[in-house]
């Protein structure tokens, strides 16, 4: 943790997903055991990797799980970190829809955040928008995009 950077407040929060198959992970101790195999990989990607890449981790049920203290700076993405709260939904959403149970949660949490931390609505991205990448999946993205404008419940949350 010595090597972490501060965050020093949030700006910006930005949306992903882990790319990995999330079908039947529904038992707590699964998503632990798949967010301890997570954790080992970043760890293992560098020094700017002091423990899980996100801040927050959304699992197909809807459970919000802590993935690095908000004190510090993330490592979600790259050049883009500072003030930059990072939120995952575990799921390869290329490959299938996330949940209503994590839509939900992603929705009302995002907008909790954007009040707690007054990001404005055009100031919640997808990691998509600011690198260019296939993440958070194209369901996602899509949703995103959805809940975003100005009938979204992201929007009017």
């Amino acid at each position: 943790m010595s090597k972490s950077l501060p965050m020093n407040g949030v700006q910006r929060i930005t949306i992903h997903h882990d790319a990995i198959n999330s079908s039947g992970l529904v038992r707590q101790a699964d998503v632990a055991r798949r967010l301890e195999s997570i954790r080992r990989a970043h760890l293992a990607r560098g020094s700017e990797w002091v423990d899980i890449g996100y801040h927050y981790i959304i699992d197909p049920e809807g459970r919000i799980w802590q993935g690095r203290p908000i004190s510090i700076e993330g490592a979600h993405v790259a050049k883009t970190n500072p003030h930059n709260l990072g939120v995952m939904l575990m799921g390869n959403f290329d490959e299938h829809r996330p949940s209503q149970q994590a839509l939900a949660t992603l929705d009302a949490f995002v907008t909790d955040q954007m009040r707690r931390f007054r990001v404005p609505i055009n100031r919640v991205y997808t990691h998509k928008e600011l690198r260019e990448t296939a993440c958070p999946g194209v369901h996602l993205q899509r949703y995103m995009v959805a809940t975003r404008s100005g009938s979204g419940r992201m929007a009017h949350g």
